[in-house]
């Protein structure tokens, strides 16, 4: 819990792009509305076709203390174009953005304001938890713990945030997970950019945390609090259900054209000796393996592992 008094005008707008997920949003909303410190929630809809209106108003009448700002794109944007629109919008001066198929913990913006404010960071986010299928938040917290793997929490030759490694405390990493909260004011500055708009998405979200990062600015994970990532079996649209090979090209794609944005000033800030060429030839190697060859072993583990439970 935050103990630390904030500044009157310490409020925090929730800002929430989706599309087509108010099946998941269903079941989350309730986890964004409770949050401490929060003043309103901007949900951008980007051109979706479902009634995620109906739900936002529907849930959000249980809460009337907390602002609700709906909008709704006549053309599909993206999430990197949703996120700052919802910025723009926001009408408190710091921005928790979150991702629509996942819970917040209870105390999530209030500890990443805390530590914002306390750091004068960037960005803050608390840690990412995957659950499986039928658990409760409560039992993926407890498997997870302060994390499952014996690695550093950052590959800084991949330039990759290790989701599952151990650690204990607050983190300055290059960038976190998605879910993070901000200042009105940087976003503003330094901006999400809408070039991820298509396929996968993957590094939207990066693009602006290392925006910030070689910028000087500190961007943290802390291990204090948590969101929950609903289990795959539950999310039914989005770019991580894109087939295989696209996934695959649309990584490789987006991850050449942010590297080479970023790759020089990262490079200097980390102290990192590898080339350019090198980091791409590096990333296109992780991601045929985590496409086509890491999935099948880990479902052979995990078929393996239930056969010797029986």
């Amino acid at each position: 819990m935050v103990h630390i008094p904030f500044p009157a005008d310490a409020l925090v707008s929730l800002v929430v792009p989706t599309r087509n997920r108010a099946y998941t949003l269903r079941k989350v909303l309730p986890s964004y509305f409770e949050q401490a410190a929060l003043g309103e929630i901007v949900l951008i809809d980007d051109a979706g076709t479902d009634d995620v209106a109906d739900v936002f108003d529907t849930i959000g009448q249980h809460y009337p203390h907390i602002d609700r700002r709906y909008v709704r794109n006549g053309a599909r944007g993206g999430a990197s174009l949703g996120r700052q629109q919802g910025a723009a919008l926001a009408h408190h001066p710091y921005v928790l953005f979150c991702d629509d198929d996942e819970y917040l913990e209870p105390g999530y913006a209030a500890e990443c304001l805390r530590l914002l404010i306390e750091h004068d960071a960037g960005a803050v986010s608390g840690r990412r938890v995957y659950m499986m299928a039928g658990e409760t938040e409560a039992q993926a917290l407890a498997r997870f713990g302060n994390g499952m793997r014996r690695a550093a929490p950052f590959d800084y030759r991949l330039c990759e945030l290790v989701n599952g490694a151990r650690f204990d405390g607050v983190l300055s990493l290059p960038l976190t997970n998605s879910n993070i909260l901000t200042r009105k004011d940087l976003v503003a500055r330094f901006g999400f950019d809408p070039h991820y708009a298509t396929g996968n998405g993957y590094r939207e979200e990066s693009d602006y945390q290392m925006n910030l990062f070689v910028h000087g600015w500190r961007v943290l994970v802390s291990n204090a609090v948590h969101s929950f990532h609903l289990p795959m079996s539950e999310v039914r649209t989005g770019g991580q259900r894109v087939r295989r090979m696209r996934k695959f090209l649309w990584s490789v794609r987006y991850n050449g054209y942010f590297l080479d944005k970023y790759y020089a000033g990262y490079r200097r800030a980390v102290g990192l000796a590898q080339p350019l060429w090198l980091a791409k030839a590096r990333a296109t190697a992780y991601f045929a393996w985590r496409n086509f060859f890491r999935p099948p072993l880990y479902g052979a583990a995990m078929r393996l592992r239930h056969g010797l439970r029986r």
